[in-house]
C-alpha cells in the first residue's frame, strides 16, 4: 500500500512520523507525514493565487526574493513539519497531502515540458515553490528543461523506454538526483497533478549495519565514476568531459549521506573490488526499496542526501489524461552552488 493513501488525522498538530510501508522492514526510513485540513488547504491555496497574480512566473527575481517570506504564512503546523525535516537526519521524507487540485479545470496533460506552463498548472507551481522555501532555495539547470526552476514530470511520446524522468514503459532506476554533480540539490520536491494509474515513486535507503564492513570501507572511498544523465549529458560533458572519482557514502554512518546512479555508476578501471562493492549495494537497495504512491494534491520532498529515488514503469495513454507532477530541487544553502552558478543573481546550474 502506498504511502499517499495513509493518512494523519485532520487537524492534528505535531505531524505524524510513520516508519515505511512494510511492518516487517523497520530499517526503512522514516516518513513525516501531514494532513491538510480544510482550512489548511484554503490557506495555502490562496497564497498561491495570491502569488500567481503577483508575479510573472516563479522564475520571476522578485518571486524569488519574496517566497522566503510568503512561505512564513503558510499554516503552523505545515512550518512544523518542515522544521522537523530539517532537523531530523533520518527523516527522509516529507509527505504533505489534501492540497486542492481541480482535476476539472487543470488542462490535459500536455504532450511535452514545453507546453506545460499552463494557467491551470501554473498555481502548482507556485504551490511547490512557497513549500520550498521552508527547507531552502530552489535550483534549476542550463541543460535541464531550459533552465527552469519548476519542471514537469509527464511522459513524452518517444521516451518510453529511455533513461529519462520523461520515460514510462520503462522502469526508472532508482538514483540520486543529479548524482554527478556537487550542486545537486539536498530534497527533491514533487507535485502530483494527475497519477490515474497508481504509478508509485519508488525510494531506498541504505541500511549499513546490513552490509559487510569491506564493502563499507570500499563505498567509503574516492573509487567510483558518476556520469550525467541524459537529461544533461550535451551541456555537462562539454564543459566536464570526465568524472573524477568519488565515494557512494560519506558522512556517519548512523545517517549516512548517498550518493549513487544505479545507471551511470561505475568503478575505476581495473578495481575488482569497487565493481564487487558496487554489485552488492544494487542488491543492498534493490531490497530496501519500498514505494510511494503519489495521487493529486500530494506534495512529497525527498532527501536527496539520505535515499535514492526512481520509479515504476506504467502504460502512457497520451490522452491527455496521464500522470503529471511537478517538480523542484531545492539546496538547504544555496552559496555551497555558488561555483556553479554563473552570477549570484541565478538559480540555474551550468
Amino acid at each position: 500500500m502506498g504511502l499517499g493513501n495513509q493518512r494523519s488525522r485532520p487537524g492534528k498538530e505535531q505531524p505524524e512520523v510513520a516508519s515505511g510501508v512494510r511492518s516487517d522492514s523497520p530499517s526503512v526510513p522514516h516518513v513525516l507525514r501531514h494532513l491538510l485540513t480544510g482550512d489548511e488547504a484554503r490557506q495555502v491555496r490562496e497564497l498561491a493565487a495570491a502569488s500567481a497574480a503577483e508575479y510573472r512566473s516563479v522564475d520571476d527575481e522578485g518571486f524569488l526574493a519574496d517566497v522566503g517570506v510568503i512561505a512564513h504564512e503558510l499554516p503552523v503546523a505545515v512550518r512544523r513539519c518542515a522544521g522537523l525535516a530539517r532537523l531530523h537526519d533520518t527523516a527522509h521524507v516529507v509527505l504533505i497531502s489534501g492540497n486542492y487540485i481541480d482535476g476539472e479545470r487543470l488542462e490535459r496533460t500536455p504532450a511535452h515540458w514545453r507546453q506545460a506552463d499552463t494557467r491551470g498548472s501554473r498555481e502548482a507551481a507556485f504551490t511547490i515553490m512557497i513549500y520550498a522555501a521552508l527547507l531552502g532555495a530552489a535550483i534549476g539547470w542550463a541543460g535541464q528543461q531550459s533552465g527552469r526552476l519548476v519542471t514537469d514530470v509527464l511522459p513524452i511520446p518517444g521516451d518510453e523506454d529511455s533513461l529519462l524522468s520523461s520515460s514510462s514503459s520503462k522502469q526508472l532506476g532508482w538514483h540520486t538526483e543529479d548524482a554527478f554533480s556537487e550542486a545537486r540539490g539536498d530534497y527533491v520536491g514533487l507535485f502530483c497533478l494527475r497519477n490515474p494509474t497508481r504509478t508509485p515513486t519508488t525510494v531506498s535507503c541504505l541500511t549499513p549495519a546490513t552490509m559487510p564492513a569491506d564493502v563499507l570501507r570500499t563505498l567509503l572511498e574516492p573509487r567510483f565514476l558518476i556520469s550525467a544523465d541524459q537529461s544533461h549529458a550535451a551541456l555537462w560533458q562539454l564543459s566536464r568531459p570526465r568524472p573524477s572519482p568519488v565515494p557512494l557514502i560519506s558522512g556517519p554512518l548512523q545517517a549516512p549521506v548517498l550518493r549513487v546512479d544505479r545507471d551511470f555508476t561505475t568503478a575505476i578501471d581495473g578495481d575488482a573490488a569497487a565493481e564487487l562493492a558496487i554489485q552488492a549495494l544494487i542488491e543492498h537497495l534493490d531490497r530496501n526499496t519500498y514505494p510511494i504512491m503519489l495521487a493529486p494534491g500530494d506534495l512529497c520532498f525527498l532527501d536527496n542526501r539520505g535515499l535514492v529515488h526512481g520509479r515504476a514503469s506504467f502504460r502512457p495513454r497520451y490522452d491527455g489524461y496521464d500522470r503529471w507532477l511537478k517538480r523542484v530541487n531545492v539546496v538547504v544553502d544555496l552559496r555551497r552552488t555558488r561555483p556553479s552558478r554563473a552570477c549570484s543573481r541565478t538559480r540555474v546550474i551550468g
